[in-house]
């Protein structure tokens, strides 16, 4: 959502014809479309733009920022509640099955945690709830003693069969608006980006 020129003349030619003249017609000019779908203090509050120079790159980088947090949140709850319904099974379950299922072994909690970016104690209670429904096994790591080995069961592969025609379904509805090129660039800009974020190095006291 980048306005070229001056962004206050943009905003305003956005706010007052595509707004009022598609009234009652349903018609909506593309920037207005771009302030649906990231909300309210997007079409409301532009003074936060005061925070950076207009057509900067600093303004560029922190709609970057916000477009991509946004959509990860609402991605992430749209397939959260679409998932549970048609399949019984939440976004940490599937997730940590899809990985057990493509990972070469033996996995470990470590591992895991590793390749799905989160933390332990949740990981572990996830864990917890597949051995219990027979979707897992974990078995003594024979090389160290305070570890475990994880590995997918048949009824477990069940389920990400399950699974992944919906993802599919959902992915083909959500990026429908996209070319495969501009799925092939967003998806080459995303791994920079990813890049950059395992890169940067934490502030120290």
């Amino acid at each position: 959502m980048a306005f070229g020129g001056d962004w206050k003349r943009s905003l305003e030619a956005a706010m007052r014809p595509a707004r009022w003249a598609g009234r009652g017609l349903g018609v909506k000019s593309e920037q207005d479309q771009a302030f649906d779908a990231l909300g309210v203090f997007d079409r409301d509050t532009p003074q936060y733009r005061a925070y950076f120079p207009e057509d900067s790159r600093d303004e560029a980088e922190f709609q970057l920022t916000r477009i991509l947090a946004i959509s990860a949140r609402r991605w992430g709850t749209h397939v959260e509640s679409r998932m549970l319904a048609r399949t019984g099974q939440s976004r940490s379950r599937w997730q940590t099955l899809f990985v057990l299922s493509v990972a070469q072994p033996p996995v470990t909690t470590s591992l895991l945690s590793e390749r799905l970016a989160i933390q332990w104690p949740p990981l572990v209670r996830t864990l917890h709830s597949l051995e219990a429904d027979g979707l897992i096994r974990r078995y003594a790591n024979p090389h160290d003693k305070r570890s475990r080995y994880i590995e997918i069961t048949d009824a477990g592969r069940a389920v990400v069969d399950r699974v992944q025609p919906v993802l599919s379904e959902i992915r083909t509805e959500v990026f429908a608006n996209l070319t495969e090129e501009e799925v092939r660039i967003a998806t080459r800009i995303l791994e920079k980006i990813a890049t950059g974020v395992a890169s940067a190095k934490p502030d120290t006291d």
